[in-house]
């Protein structure tokens, strides 16, 4: 996952960016400020939409474990994670996700922000705008503290109900990095790094965390573009293993395009497959009932049951 360098103009929320800033004057000519000297100002940011992981380990063998959970990640996520490992509590489908942008956090003394997105059940995207700030003493990143939160969507989101349609579905818009010493533009660490990626458009207004956010409508720097098509099912182009099952047989198939309400599925002997099915992805063990809709010598469409 390249994480480009950018401009702290690209957070879109105004709290994220308020925790930005704070961390960065905090940090007072260092990579990054020891996380005794951070305290969270009344009005600043939800915690009910941080965690605090602890790093443990160096190298290959480096674990995050986190020390606290606000109240709206458990809720999205259905479970509490103190005390347990990002390997732990992430799902298997996000895993490189959350876990690549914490080592880069890591490896680049740099806060890292990503923008993840999503189609829910009503075809509505819905994007999860992620920020890590690195904690330390000397050059060892020794905690971070994440922000998540989703963007507003007309209607709103349920956050106890969002994480199955990331977990279906989950496209990486934008990753990017920041170094030390943005409040003053003149970064600390890296000074001879590459030219910052600095999208047009402002941040938005104050959002809630882990509940909607106002979405802006601004352009960002896209890492694998979505092609959206548009149908009935807006669906989203990919290339994810899966299989499909069927009175006792598994045969293996790929998943070139998916919505929350269908995909299309395409492979080898798939014309012997009857008009419903069990369909898993790869990684997951959930079963989704298909009917076909229709078909052809190698590929079948399917609606989600």
């Amino acid at each position: 996952m390249p994480f480009a360098l950018t401009s702290v103009s690209a957070i879109r929320s105004v709290s994220q960016h308020a925790l930005a800033s704070h961390w960065d004057r905090l940090a007072a000519g260092r990579c990054f400020p020891p996380f005794t000297e951070f305290k969270l100002e009344p009005g600043m940011h939800d915690p009910m939409q941080l965690v605090v992981w602890n790093v443990e380990g160096e190298g290959r063998d480096v674990k995050f474990r986190a020390l606290y959970q606000g109240e709206n990640v458990a809720e999205v996520f259905n479970s509490a994670w103190a005390g347990k490992t990002m390997d732990e509590v992430v799902p298997m489908s996000l895993r490189r996700l959350a876990i690549d942008a914490v080592k880069e956090c890591i490896a680049s003394s740099c806060l890292t922000y990503t923008i993840i997105s999503t189609i829910d059940s009503k075809e509505r995207q819905v994007d999860c705008e992620r920020l890590l700030l690195p904690f330390g003493r000397g050059s060892k990143v020794e905690q971070i503290l994440a922000s998540l939160q989703l963007a507003k969507v007309p209607g709103g989101v349920r956050r106890n109900k969002i994480l199955g349609n990331f977990q279906i579905h989950a496209e990486l818009l934008f990753a990017g990095r920041m170094k030390a010493g943005f409040t003053n533009a003149n970064p600390i660490c890296d000074p001879a790094g590459d030219a910052p990626v600095i999208p047009s458009a402002a941040p938005s207004t104050p959002s809630e965390a882990l509940s909607p956010s106002k979405a802006v409508e601004a352009p960002v720097k896209l890492v694998g573009e979505a092609v959206i098509e548009k149908r009935r099912s807006v669906r989203r182009n990919m290339k994810k293993a899966a299989r499909i099952c069927f009175a006792k047989e598994s045969r293996t198939c790929t998943i070139r395009n998916m919505s929350a309400t269908g995909a299309l599925i395409e492979g080898a002997n798939l014309a012997e497959a009857p008009d419903a099915f069990g369909l898993v992805l790869e990684m997951e063990s959930v079963q989704r009932p298909c009917t076909v809709v229709w078909r052809d010598k190698a590929q079948i469409g399917v609606r989600f049951s």
